[in-house]
């Protein structure tokens, strides 16, 4: 299976104004032509503002599918350029729906592994000034993701994104969206999901956390 790498963006944090005031955030990347270097933390050129919340191993790139800006800019009624989810990578046609936790891509030198759905925050509304942009991505998917790094290496503008190995877990983006979002009381779906080995050790520690909870209220 193979997709389509349309935009390779980067961007180091900034300070801009918004509706409710100035916010510091890389969230605004800028597309790049040539080829940047990916390193197991991140882009050359590129850089998290809140590393509590974003980066490391487990999110050094941050992935969105392209196809989905069709569905955003008939749902509120403007366009909506790419990186505007903030992605360093944005890829036609990839889908929650059909790719695992642990599913590993080669594009360009680099060799990456899905790690987690990508949770979006206040900063989608702040940055483009609507309130309920964040719990309307979580209430259809449409998240994207991050990958971790296995293997660094340059990748260019309009590189295939190839899968290379399906995770045997079979675990996809959406279920654990499911989990997040919606199903969120489900012990057997919550089970299911923190037993996958590759899942981001961040959030497989708040699922447990709270299927434990789940557990102890039974």
């Amino acid at each position: 299976m193979k997709y389509k790498l349309l935009s390779l963006n980067v961007g180091r944090p900034e300070v801009y104004e918004t509706e409710k005031g100035e916010l510091e955030s890389a969230y605004r990347k800028t597309p790049v032509q040539e080829a940047a270097y990916l390193t197991y933390y991140n882009f050359e050129g590129d850089e998290q503002a809140d590393k509590k919340n974003h980066g490391g191993r487990d999110k050094a790139v941050c992935l969105y599918p392209a196809q989905y800006y069709k569905h955003w800019d008939e749902h509120y009624g403007q366009s909506f350029s790419f990186p505007a989810f903030g992605e360093n990578l944005t890829v036609e046609g990839i889908d929650e729906r059909d790719v695992h936790i642990g599913d590993k891509f080669q594009i360009g030198g680099a060799l990456l592994q899905i790690s987690e759905p990508r949770k979006p925050c206040y900063i989608i509304a702040r940055t483009h000034g609507i309130k309920d942009f964040p719990a309307k991505v979580m209430k259809t998917g449409y998240t994207g993701f991050y990958l971790r790094v296995l293997k660094e290496g340059k990748v260019t503008p309009g590189d295939d994104m190839t899968l290379v190995e399906r995770h045997p877990s079979a675990v996809t983006v959406a279920d654990v969206n499911e989990v997040r979002y919606h199903d969120v009381n489900n012990p057997d779906k919550l089970k299911r999901v923190i037993e996958v080995d590759v899942l981001a050790k961040g959030l497989r520690d708040s699922l447990s956390e709270h299927l434990h909870k789940i557990k102890e209220e039974l």
